[in-house]
């Protein structure tokens, strides 16, 4: 056999070789699972948990997957085009999202809205439009098993629940946009968003530091318990809906309460008022800037108290709509509100989270805003 010949041999055998490596070496790139938490809401504001909580585990690995930490800007639009940008750059086999929630526990959403509420974002822009997509439907379901993922969590000690309302704001829009992605399948693995308490507060009186968020972030990978799980379709809730089933009791009780809330603000029966609240209620308003500012109850009814004598003009405050939801032992009511002073006119929304004390529906915590309708 001639040295040529030999030589010929070599550099195939040596080449073949490499491209087998080659093969291997991306055969043995390991799956990505993709966490996304956001920015700050605004400057000089606090850390927000959810990117916190997160940020330390970029490029670790969890049973034989590499996971991605990705923050998200607080911007109105940027979820669904960073989503779909990430998606196709790592393909992969599941994203969790979160972001800041309510003080005192850990949730899971389970349905997204393609609506969005205007408040400002951190350009201190108001949606450009009222939707997610133009063309997507009004809800998605979860498609993960919230449920399980709940029980699961649960008990390793996590105080958790399920959600049906994660907000109408960029954590609801980061939700449908998964679910929107998945349902066009440019997405094609599990999708979870979840919320997060902010840091500094306390969760069944241990405090809430960015180590115990990772703690539960990490729990929460343990419950879904990897890529090999099956997956639910995309459910998607019609425009025009069923037609509703009567209220139940306890919604009848909750409807009542609310009412009872407004009737009393515009009668000015302060001590009334004050009683529909859990005597630590919190109470929470996104200022005209998208700023939340945070009152205890007796300060937030003392300044009730006071804006309803220094008006020229009495104030007369009703609910135009109320939508009410059950999560285990709370209730949630989302509220579309008018507000009247004269020929002055003020809508709004008001987002009540409530508990039973001694057999009464009461005010745990009160989210509001105004917003610009005319």
């Amino acid at each position: 056999m001639s040295l040529p010949f030999l030589l010929r041999a070599a550099s195939t055998a040596l080449l073949v070789a490499l491209a087998v490596v080659g093969r291997s070496a991306v055969a043995a790139e390991p799956p990505v699972i993709l966490l996304t938490g956001f920015e700050p809401f605004g400057p000089d504001r606090p850390a927000n948990p959810s990117w916190e909580g997160i940020k330390d585990l970029n490029g670790r690995e969890w049973r034989g997957c590499k996971i991605v930490a990705r923050e998200l800007p607080v911007v109105w639009g940027e979820p669904l085009k960073r989503l779909e940008a990430l998606a196709a750059e790592l393909k992969p086999v599941a994203v969790f999202s979160f972001g800041q929630g309510m003080p005192g526990s850990y949730t899971i959403e389970a349905v997204a809205h393609n609506r969005r509420e205007p408040i400002q974002d951190n350009d201190g822009r108001t949606p450009g439009s009222p939707t997610v997509t133009a063309d997507g439907p009004d809800v998605l379901r979860a498609t993960a098993e919230v449920d399980r993922m709940v029980r699961a969590l649960a008990a390793k000690g996590h105080t958790v629940r399920r959600s049906e309302n994660a907000g109408r704001y960029l954590c609801e829009e980061t939700l449908y946009s998964l679910e929107i992605l998945k349902n066009r399948e440019k997405l094609r693995g599990t999708v979870v968003f979840s919320h997060v308490p902010p840091l500094g507060g306390m969760v069944d009186g241990r405090p809430v530091a960015a180590a115990a968020v990772q703690r539960y972030v990490l729990d929460l990978l343990d419950a879904w318990g990897g890529p090999d799980k099956k997956e639910a379709k995309v459910t998607v809730e019609p425009t025009a809906y069923r037609q509703a089933a009567p209220a139940s009791a306890r919604e009848k009780e909750v409807r009542a309460l609310v009412e009872r809330y407004f009737k009393v603000w515009s009668d000015r029966d302060m001590d009334a008022y004050d009683d529909c609240f859990m005597s630590d209620a919190v109470i929470q308003h996104v200022d005209a800037r998208g700023q939340l500012v945070s009152i205890p109850r007796g300060k937030f009814v003392a300044g009730q108290r006071d804006a309803h004598r220094r008006s020229p003009e009495p104030m007369v405050e009703v609910p135009e709509s109320i939508e009410v939801r059950f999560e285990q032992q709370l209730a949630r009511a989302v509220v579309h509100w008018k507000l009247t002073a004269g020929s002055r006119v003020e809508k709004g929304y008001d987002h009540f989270t409530l508990m039973l004390d001694r057999g009464r529906w009461r005010i745990v915590n009160l989210l509001f805003y105004s917003t610009d309708e005319p």
